[in-house]
């Protein structure tokens, strides 16, 4: 009698399964804003849009025209690229066999290797802000420095208006110790809405702070500190990860590989103040 292969693997479904443990493995990448799906060859720029504040309300006399003004929109540039995260071989003889789930173990370690390309990719747009705050010691803050880092945003900061102030580990102990820090242990979501957010320790003046120790400066080593407002950080994927499987009968293993093709930009100079003693040059 004939047995059926059970341990065929549907790329679709692994690709799938993937995209959903990525997710959860983000933690500055987890705050890019989608813009679509994206057109194009790898190498080439694309252009993502910027669009300017079109000024305060101001009074109006009756039975006047009222004031037209041009939105204003301006633009950025970012490059498609290509990632894909290292091969994996499965044998049937695992996923019989060994203990544990070989297929499930190997798209949450290709997940974690996508989820990582992708926090680096949005730490390396976000360290192009133009706003920028000297700290007064490497892998420290105060409580005085965190107000005035927020204080770069003049009075447009609303807690509701930011994602997240992400730091390095490096930096944990400094908050446990302010006043205004509200720690919350394993806190997944705020206030029952659902809303989830990776690698939280609690709340600075009501914004979440998260834990992230890919901000960390190997040149100068030091930490550093993104606070982030909505929207900052744009994202055009081509696809979801791609999976694709390449099988080789006569050992019984397959061989799945995992890529994707997408862009990524800073779209708001406005939305990002990067924080540490050697600041980044240039924009």
């Amino acid at each position: 009698m004939s047995t059926i292969n059970t341990n065929i693997i549907v790329p679709d479904v692994y690709s799938t399964l993937c995209r959903e443990k990525i997710t959860g493995k983000c933690k500055v990448a987890q705050f890019l804003v989608n813009l679509g799906e994206l057109h194009g060859k790898v190498g080439e720029t694309l252009t993502m849009p910027k669009w300017g504040y079109i000024g305060d309300a101001k009074d109006w006399d009756i039975n006047t025209p009222m004031d037209v003004t041009q939105m204003k929109q301006t633009s950025t540039t970012a490059t498609i690229k290509a990632i894909q995260a290292p091969a994996v071989k499965v044998a049937d003889y695992d996923s019989e066999v060994e203990l544990g789930n070989a297929i499930n173990e190997a798209a949450e370690q290709q997940a974690i290797a996508v989820g990582r390309k992708y926090d680096t990719d949005a730490i390396a747009e976000a360290l192009k802000s133009p706003l920028k705050y000297k700290l007064g010691a490497k892998n420290t803050v105060t409580q005085d420095e965190m107000i005035a880092i927020l204080g770069l945003y003049g009075d447009d900061r609303d807690s509701a208006d930011f994602d997240a102030i992400v730091i390095s580990s490096l930096f944990a102990p400094s908050f446990y110790k302010m006043d205004m820090f509200t720690s919350r242990e394993r806190t997944m979501t705020k206030d029952g809405n659902g809303i989830a957010v990776n690698g939280i320790i609690g709340y600075f003046l009501d914004i979440p702070v998260v834990l992230s120790d890919r901000l960390y400066d190997t040149t100068n080593t030091e930490g550093f500190i993104l606070v982030m407002k909505k929207n900052a950080i744009s994202y055009i994927p081509k696809e979801n990860p791609f999976a694709e499987t390449a099988r080789d009968a006569s050992l019984r293993q397959t061989t799945i590989y995992l890529s994707q093709f997408y862009a990524m930009a800073l779209t708001d100079d406005t939305a990002i103040v990067v924080a540490k003693t050697v600041l980044p040059t240039g924009k």
